[in-house]
């Protein structure tokens, strides 16, 4: 997923890189949220367990970027069920894994019309 948004002219943000020994974590993704216009979250039966997603979720709402929910082994319903995930993801439009092209594709072309 990172490497098709720095393909159409994104600057990708992954914790697990671009976090080094001894930051602080909170700061960091704090941070990177801030200085983002789109957050992508990859919602997975593992990842909406983590507390550290929905903290940089409601940090991405808070400060009016454009949220990507990117479902895959778990559907919106199962999020609300289980997490009320709709509280932050129900006014979004979220995309399956399988179709994150499309995203691309959308990111793609606003990059271009921002350049401009």
């Amino acid at each position: 997923m990172a490497r098709l948004v720095a393909d159409a002219g994104g600057s990708p943000f992954i914790d697990i890189f671009d976090i080094e020994i001894g930051d602080r974590i909170a700061e960091r993704v704090l941070e990177g949220t801030r200085e983002c216009r789109e957050l992508v979250a990859l919602l997975t039966p593992w990842s909406v367990e983590r507390n550290r997603v929905w903290a940089e979720i409601a940090a991405a709402c808070a400060l009016g970027k454009r949220l990507v929910g990117v479902t895959y082994g778990v559907t919106i319903e199962d999020i609300e069920k289980n997490h009320g995930g709709m509280a932050f993801l129900g006014a979004t439009n979220l995309v399956a894994l399988d179709d994150f092209d499309g995203y691309i594709s959308q990111l793609a072309q606003r990059i271009r019309l921002e350049s401009e």
